[in-house]
């Protein structure tokens, strides 16, 4: 695969990101539909940031800096899972605190990506849209190396 294809897929699975936040990924019997700024708001738009960050790096030359966008959208959506399994509930005070406090909305957000059974047509556009951007960006990295 050529270069200017790879950048090109890049840049479309960029659009599918950044749009694909903000359609149904899923829908709750009571809820209805969630998408993942919905659930959680200022994460949504860091991917958002991430995604176009990526096509970015390529317009100015900076290709090989462009993991750093998909593994920040990667970080971005599994942070609260890894966050979890590093400190598990109830290890503290604290911890208890802060679960006693979470909403149930903020419960979701942190198993969303891990818990999906169904998702809606708007998860289908941002899950191929996520794996596209990762393996195009991989692919430009190791061509640039």
């Amino acid at each position: 695969m050529t270069r200017a294809k790879i950048k090109n897929r890049i840049y479309v699975s960029a659009v599918l990101v950044a749009i694909g936040v903000f359609l149904p990924l899923t829908s709750l019997p009571v809820y209805g539909d969630v998408t993942y700024n919905g659930v959680a708001e200022f994460e949504s738009y860091v991917v958002v940031a991430l995604a176009i960050l990526g096509p970015l790096l390529i317009v100015l030359n900076r290709a090989k800096l462009i993991l750093v966008s998909s593994g920040g959208i990667w970080l971005t959506l599994l942070f609260p899972s890894i966050q979890e399994f590093l400190a598990p509930e109830g290890s503290s005070f604290l911890g208890d605190l802060a679960n006693s406090a979470a909403s149930v909305m903020q419960d979701f957000a942190a198993d969303l990506f891990l818990n999906i059974a169904e998702f809606s047509w708007g998860g289908f556009v941002f899950l191929l849209g996520l794996l596209v951007y990762t393996m195009m960006t991989v692919l430009l990295f190791l061509k640039g190396r």
